[in-house]
């Protein structure tokens, strides 16, 4: 399994543990209703960010996943704007390990979870606050907030 699909399977994982998500509410992979739903997208796959290599045939990689989230709802008013906003600036905190407030609870990401065959998440960073991505001709709106996984990997030539 290469960088790409390890990570964004993680990706998978700890966006749907999002607390600020509903029981019934999900975070699906590159797919988003016309009308409504949450997904994220990757902007192009896993990259090499910077590479070194020991004497030895040790090589330690910082590699990176950007990626989108999306939340697309349909006919808002004025304050469920502001909700949608607010609800991925909330996302992108929890990513960060910052702590949140989700329905008066303090809620922090304590740790990111294992990644396979000697990738370590280190980091998720928000590169964009939340912002109104597209709004259609029958007023569904799809805001967005642009991050980017690192993650460290090391391996023996």
């Amino acid at each position: 399994m290469d960088g790409y699909d390890t990570v964004t399977q993680a990706l998978d994982v700890l966006l749907n543990a999002f607390p600020g998500l509903s029981a019934d509410d999900e975070i699906t992979f590159a797919a988003l209703e016309e009308t409504g739903g949450k997904a994220f997208f990757p902007v192009s796959g896993a990259a090499v960010e910077s590479e070194k290599t020991s004497v030895t045939g040790r090589v330690v990689q910082t590699c990176l996943y950007p990626f989108y989230v999306y939340y697309r709802l349909r006919g808002l008013s004025e304050s469920q704007k502001a909700n949608a906003k607010e609800w991925l600036e909330n996302i992108g905190r929890w990513l960060e390990r910052q702590p949140v407030d989700i329905n008066g609870e303090r809620c922090k990401l304590l740790e990111y979870p294992p990644l396979a065959d000697g990738r370590i998440l280190t980091a998720i960073e928000r590169q964009t606050p939340a912002y109104l991505d597209a709004i259609t001709d029958d007023q569904t709106e799809t805001w967005a907030i642009y991050l980017v996984a690192r993650y460290k990997y090391e391996y023996q030539k």
